[in-house]
C-alpha cells in the first residue's frame, strides 16, 4: 500500500510534464503557421516587380517615321512580357513600321524595318517584293478616292495598232481588236502621288517634291514585268476593291464583240394561249300542253319538268 501511495505523486509529474510539452508544441507550431501567414500576407501586399513595355500612342504607319509623340510606356510583371517587345523608346525613335501597328498595341521588332535598310519606301517593301509606279490619269487612278493601303485590280486596254514592229506581226487575228484584260488582282498600294500612309498631300511634297501623278503598287518581280509591258502596249486603269477581299476571280477579259452582244436585246417571245369556247347549253325539250281557262283552250310548251319555255 505504501509503494502504490509513493508512485502517486511521480506519475502526476510525468503526466505535467508530457502536458507541457505538447502545450509547448501545439505553440510553437500555431506560432509557426501565423508566422507563415502572416509572411503571405505581407508578400500579397507587397507591389508586384514590373518592367516599362513600349506601346503604340496612336495608330502607326507603315513608312511613316515614329517619333517620341507615337509612344508611351507601361509597367507590366515580366510574367507577361510578350516577346520581342521594345522596353525603352530610345530603340523605337527613328525606325519605320514594316505594317500597320494599332494604338495601343506592344511595338515588337518583327513589325518595324530593319535600321540598316534606311528610312523610306524601300525600308518597308519586304524581301523578294518590288515596288513600281505607273503614271497614271486622275479617272484612271479613281479620281482621288484611292489612297495609300488599298488594294487594286490592274487593268490594261490594247488597241490593235499597238506595239508595232515585230510585235505587231506576230500577233495572231483574234488579237488584232481593241480589247481589256485584268492582268493583275488584289495588288497593295503603296503610294499616290508620292504619298504614303497618314501623310498629307503638303507633307508628301515638302520631302519629295512635286511629281507627276502616279500610283506605286507592291508587286513580284514577275509581276513588275507584266505591269512595265502592259503600260508600254496600252492604257492601265486600276480599280478599286474592298480592303479585306483577296479572292482571286477567273476573267476573260473583253473585246468589241463581247460588248456588242451584251447591247443586243432580244426581243421577247409571248407564249399564244388559245381560249376555248364555252360548251353550248343543252337545248331544253318542250312539248305542248293544252289548258282551259275560262271556257278557252290554250296550247302552251313546257319542258319536261313542267317549266313554260321561253
Amino acid at each position: 500500500m505504501a509503494r502504490e501511495g509513493g508512485g502517486g505523486p511521480l506519475r502526476a509529474l510525468i503526466f505535467l510534464a508530457l502536458a507541457i510539452g505538447a502545450g509547448s508544441f501545439s505553440l510553437v507550431m500555431l506560432y509557426k503557421l501565423i508566422t507563415s501567414y502572416q509572411m503571405k500576407i505581407d508578400e500579397a501586399k507587397r507591389p508586384e516587380d514590373t518592367v516599362m513595355v513600349i506601346v503604340a500612342a496612336r495608330d502607326l504607319y507603315q513608312g511613316v517615321t515614329i517619333t517620341e509623340e507615337d509612344l508611351y510606356a507601361v509597367q507590366i510583371p515580366p510574367k507577361f512580357l510578350p516577346e520581342g517587345v521594345f522596353l525603352s523608346p530610345e530603340h523605337v525613335v527613328g525606325r519605320i513600321p514594316r505594317e500597320r501597328i494599332l494604338a495601343n498595341e506592344f511595338v515588337r521588332a518583327d513589325r518595324l524595318a530593319d535600321p540598316e535598310s534606311g528610312v523610306g519606301l524601300n525600308a518597308i517593301i519586304p524581301r523578294g517584293m518590288r515596288a513600281i509606279s505607273i503614271n497614271i490619269t486622275d479617272g484612271a487612278a479613281l479620281s482621288g478616292f484611292l489612297n495609300p493601303g488599298n488594294y487594286v485590280d490592274v487593268l490594261v486596254t490594247i488597241k490593235p495598232d499597238a506595239g508595232g514592229g515585230e510585235d505587231q506581226k506576230n500577233r495572231s487575228k483574234e488579237q488584232k481588236v481593241t480589247e481589256t484584260k485584268t492582268i493583275l488582282q488584289a495588288v497593295f498600294v503603296l503610294g499616290v502621288n508620292s504619298r504614303m500612309k497618314q501623310e498629307s498631300s503638303e507633307d508628301a511634297e515638302k520631302k519629295r517634291g512635286k511629281n507627276k501623278p502616279s500610283v506605286t503598287l507592291l508587286v513580284t518581280a514577275d509581276q513588275a514585268e507584266q505591269i512595265a509591258h502592259a503600260e508600254n502596249l496600252g492604257e492601265i486603269v486600276l480599280t478599286l476593291r474592298n480592303d479585306l477581299d483577296y479572292n482571286y476571280m477567273e476573267l476573260e477579259g473583253v473585246d468589241v464583240s463581247d460588248l456588242r452582244s451584251k447591247l443586243v436585246v432580244k426581243k421577247e417571245v409571248r407564249p399564244t394561249r388559245t381560249v376555248k369556247a364555252a360548251p353550248a347549253a343543252p337545248k331544253k325539250q318542250c312539248r305542248e300542253v293544252s289548258m282551259i281557262m275560262g271556257g278557252e283552250k290554250r296550247v302552251i310548251l313546257v319542258d319536261e319538268n313542267g317549266i313554260p319555255c321561253d
